[in-house]
């Protein structure tokens, strides 16, 4: 009888749901959990003890499942940006501090202004803002002095579940270059940054791995309390959008992954970091790849999926659970889908980060006549959503020297609404494939943590790759109709750019008969 080759295992700490999974090495899973992710007394932090006990539950439901087929290693993924302070015996100082909270706001301002918003990104490849552990170390200097004190080192999300597996501290280059402390080019913390931050030095900050490369092993108390073998490799596999990609086989120069959710994300891979200036004034940030192998342009939509939930909570409040969103699907299909459906949605909450920032964007409908329905505004704020993702794609192959992307992979929990998916092929104007696997980050972490489990080089430089070649998800080509996708690429040209970027694009119609102009 032929042996079964080990498993592997994923965690992905997600701002929302901790998820986990076990997969063959061919990426086959096997068993999948996930647990809400905990908040405390207010929506920006996150109870240490809570979050690791999330961690653990979801990773004890898959193994349960799967009859003693204990994993050859671990990777963890996850949000980056949320972290806390460590003491000298690894303990977390208070809670988790989420990417959201907007307390540090002065701080990243402060900042802008003594090294410049450019200058910064150019060194970084991140804008400053209030989410950057950066800012937050700054207003741990300026309001708590004390703690800043006790603090030995720093430990994102995904770091902190790690060290309590292993003991170990330790990060992942693609979450260090979010902290606006590390340069990607050189793979080095910044002390002239650091020293902002009342003179925090890079020995308080974590070790930074290669890709594959093992943070620790499992030490033999963390295997008594999850149900894994003791001696087992963990990889910190970096920040969950990249890895997300890289699991979806977004992996090559010129590919594209949409990374759709709560908030969304679009990356494009490239070979070298793009133009400094102009990615900076596009507010897109830049840094390596998951793999190590290249380089990634990002841009991110706060408000994408948050909208969906805005119209169910306020339209939909009376329908429950998981009814709502069937409801929301079914007002989506009952208008046609191979042309706009009249308004035009400018699908920004809370400001535009990208492009061309604009912190007074706010949420807009534009063409609304008494004729339309909720239907109309709900498929209105698919499309404003979807125009938006072909804008920041748009953006990033200029940016990175090409007419268009090679491809777009669509992935996240949000490509479920498949009405959503086809409005993204019928927009843009390039191959777009769905990737099937709904945990792609979960899955890449999985997988990245496979170079480990062979014996993978695990090089000591962060900027050498040392990941082997790895299989992706399956995905599945869409392909819209001629007529829908002239109708949505013309309206993207013709009206949606006009209405939200009017600088570059004027809208010189006429108004229609007893409307204002926009």
């Amino acid at each position: 009888m032929t042996a079964r080759a080990p498993l592997l295992a994923g965690l992905d700490i997600g701002t929302t749901h901790v998820k986990a999974l076990l997969c063959e090495p061919s990426g086959e899973v096997v068993a999948r959990a996930k647990s809400p992710t905990p908040y405390g007394g207010s929506p920006h932090t996150h109870p240490a003890d809570a979050l690791l006990s999330a961690a653990f539950r979801a990773l004890a439901d898959c193994l349960r499942a799967v009859d003693g087929r204990l994993p050859a290693a671990l990777g963890v993924t996850g949000m980056a940006e949320a972290g806390v302070p460590l003491d000298a015996d690894g303990r977390p100082i208070g809670p988790v501090r989420a990417w959201s909270d907007p307390a540090p706001a002065a701080h990243a301002a402060r900042l802008a202004g003594a090294f410049g918003r450019a200058g910064l990104h150019a060194r970084t490849g991140v804008l400053p803002s209030a989410k950057v552990p950066l800012a937050k170390w700054c207003a741990l200097a300026a309001e708590e002095p004390g703690l800043l004190a006790r603090m030995r080192s720093w430990a994102g999300a995904a770091d902190l579940v790690v060290h309590a597996l292993t003991g170990e501290v330790a990060t992942d280059a693609t979450f260090a270059q979010r902290t606006m402390a590390w340069d990607p080019v050189e793979a080095r913390w910044l002390p002239e940054l650091l020293r902002e931050a009342g003179g925090l030095t890079p020995d308080r900050l974590p070790r930074v791995c290669a890709p594959g490369q093992p943070a620790g092993r499992v030490t033999a108390q963390a295997a008594g309390g999850t149900g894994l073998r003791a001696g087992t490799p963990v990889v910190v596999a970096g920040h969950d959008h990249l890895v997300g990609a890289w699991a979806a086989g977004v992996r090559g120069p010129g590919e594209v992954a949409d990374s759709m959710g709560t908030a969304e994300a679009v990356l494009t891979v490239t070979a070298e970091p793009p133009d400094r200036a102009p990615a900076a004034a596009e507010g897109m940030s830049w840094g390596r790849s998951a793999d190590g192998a290249g380089y990634v342009v990002l841009a991110g939509a706060a408000s994408s999926g948050l909208l969906v939930e805005w119209f169910c909570d306020r339209f939909l409040g009376a329908v429950r659970g998981e009814e709502r969103y069937a409801e929301f699907i079914r007002l989506v299909e009952s208008l046609p889908a191979d042309v706009p459906c009249g308004p035009v949605v400018a699908p920004y909450a809370n400001g535009r980060s990208a492009p061309r920032p604009d912190p007074s964007a706010r949420l807009a409908v534009h063409d609304m006549e008494l004729a339309h329905g909720p239907e109309h505004l709900a498929r209105a704020i698919l499309e404003g959503t979807a125009h938006h993702a072909r804008w920041m794609t748009d953006t990033q192959s200029r940016l990175c020297g090409a007419a268009a992307p090679r491809s777009v992979t669509l992935l996240g929990g949000s490509t479920r609404l498949r009405a959503w998916t086809a409005l993204k092929a019928a927009i843009g104007p390039w191959p777009t494939r769905v990737c099937a696997e709904p945990e792609a980050a979960a899955l890449g972490a999985a997988l990245l943590a496979g170079a480990a489990a062979t014996g993978g080089p695990g090089a000591a430089d962060p900027s050498v790759p040392s990941v082997p070649s790895a299989p992706a998800a399956p995905s599945t080509g869409l392909r819209p109709s001629a007529e829908a996708a002239a109708a949505h690429r013309a309206h993207h040209t013709e009206r949606f750019l006009p209405l939200v970027a009017p600088r570059s694009t004027p809208d010189t119609r006429p108004p229609r008969p007893g409307a204002a102009h926009p």
